[in-house]
């Protein structure tokens, strides 16, 4: 190894070393500070932890198995980490490791694109400072889907460089995190069979994810759900079923177009390329091919998280922005133009536009909100015994979701399933529905209250109680 390459080598580790110990500790102190996502984290955690144990991984938020949500493989190795010790910290610290991984990939894109070492350097350094990533690893705690994008990444070097089986890796490790993705990996097909000239590998590509969709979303997903197929509760304005969706995609090209161009919608397109938007080009416009299926789920979705830079939507889409980005630097470059467009200007650009976009501001906004109460929070957790079934408001849930049983009080629950539960912990309510069942449970002669402080109360139940289901 030369000393060059030697020397790129330790700036990559330096670069991955500061960004995984930066994401981990804002994501380990959300947690923390019992600001965790009200469902998200608690389910996979709860999942992962099943799996650990050797126990069925039936999701008691969601009544089904682990491969129904998504059919998402990659918990399954990741329980590994959990046998050694059982801890949620472990979603973070993958996570962490997974988002700064992705600088590999782009340095890699950038020597291949015949880019300088310079340029190269540079766009890892924008690549961590693109806002997505920090507020999507900030806001949303965990998901799956965050080990794709150094895959997304890998895929698009190794299909390019005709790297057979690190292409058939980095494609089977992003099939692994969520079916959608299998959407993505058609597109990155049809990306290096029309743009790169690998006919090989591109309809290897959309074979693949072709098989992988209808086997999880068309058989899978659906059967794991009584039937149900995953997700289309986000498009309810367009069907109640899969079938009905693509029906009306057919018969209503009007509406279609109309959410494609609407305001809103442009917005979001705005938010996705601007951190990077003086450095592309678009002539080169067809890098971002593997992006195009998520971002039109995304723009046709009634669900309008699925169109900002803090929700995992955008996880799928981001990369190909770089690599776009990529790919305009070379244009550039080659035709001589844009000469002003160094490497420091893209780094002070990012620096801009995380400073702008990041919501690192969450932190004394938002989060440190319950720190007059972490005292009681933290006691009354530990009050809940290790295998008891759990009741729990949503920033409770994913401290005490390794075991089977648990659920947030802000699900609807019938008064039969309120008799499965052994301990009831709860915040302050506010929600109406949330309200009544807590002033069911305050009244009930089924419960003793067992602590009470600054807002948080825990109950336990009697032990005489004749009604109680195990």
């Amino acid at each position: 190894m030369s000393s060059r390459q030697t020397s790129d080598s330790a700036y990559l580790a330096a670069l991955m070393g500061g960004a995984i110990a930066v994401l981990f500790t804002c994501s380990s102190l959300r947690h923390a500070l019992f600001q965790s996502t009200p469902l998200d984290l608690a389910l996979f955690d709860q999942l992962v932890y099943l799996v650990s144990q050797g126990l069925s991984p039936i999701s008691s938020f969601l009544g089904f198995h682990l491969l129904g949500d998504h059919a998402a493989i990659i918990l399954y190795p990741i329980a590994l980490l959990y046998k050694l010790v059982p801890s949620v910290y472990w979603l973070f610290f993958v996570q962490a490791i997974a988002l700064a991984a992705g600088v590999v990939p782009i340095y890699a894109l950038s020597v291949q694109a015949g880019l300088s070492t310079k340029y190269a350097r540079a766009l890892a350094v924008c690549y961590l400072l693109y806002p997505a990533l920090f507020n999507i690893n900030f806001y949303t705690d965990y998901r799956p889907e965050a080990i794709a994008v150094p895959a997304l990444l890998w895929a698009c070097w190794a299909g390019t460089a005709k790297r057979t089986w690190q292409l058939a890796v980095a494609v089977c490790l992003v099939l692994s995190c969520k079916d959608t993705l299998s959407f993505t990996v058609i597109a990155l097909g049809v990306w290096l069979w029309i743009s790169e000239s690998r006919r090989v590998y591109g309809l290897a590509c959309i074979g693949v994810g072709l098989v992988w969709l209808g086997a999880t979303i068309g058989y899978l997903v659906p059967m794991l759900r009584q039937g149900q197929p995953g997700g289309v509760v986000f498009y309810a304005s367009m069907g109640g079923s899969t079938q009905e969706i693509i029906g009306h995609l057919i018969t209503a090209p009007g509406d279609i177009l109309g959410r494609i161009v609407s305001p809103d919608r442009g917005f979001y397109y705005l938010l996705l390329v601007l951190p990077v938007v003086t450095g592309l080009h678009w002539r080169q416009a067809l890098a971002a091919i593997p992006a195009v299926p998520m971002l039109v789920l995304n723009v046709l979705s009634d669900f309008e998280p699925q169109r900002d830079l803090i929700h995992h939507y955008s996880l799928p889409i981001f990369p190909f922005i770089f690599l776009w980005l990529v790919r305009s630097l070379q244009h550039y470059q080659h035709q001589g133009n844009r000469k002003w467009l160094t490497p420091r200007w893209l780094t002070v650009g990012s620096c801009i536009a995380f400073l702008i976009l990041a919501k690192y501001s969450y932190f004394w906004t938002r989060y440190l909100s319950r720190v007059s109460y972490l005292d009681a929070a933290i006691e009354a957790v530990s009050r809940v015994p290790d295998q008891a079934s759990v009741l729990a408001s949503n920033p409770f849930c994913s401290h005490l979701s390794h075991r089977s049983h648990i659920n947030s009080i802000d699900n609807p629950l019938t008064q039969a399933q309120l008799k499965t539960y052994d301990y009831v912990l709860l915040d302050r309510p506010t929600a109406p529905g949330v309200i009544q069942q807590y002033l069911q449970i305050q009244n009930s002669d089924r419960f003793k209250l067992v602590y009470g402080r600054a807002g948080v109360t825990a109950f336990a139940l009697k032990k005489e109680d004749p009604n109680h289901v195990p």
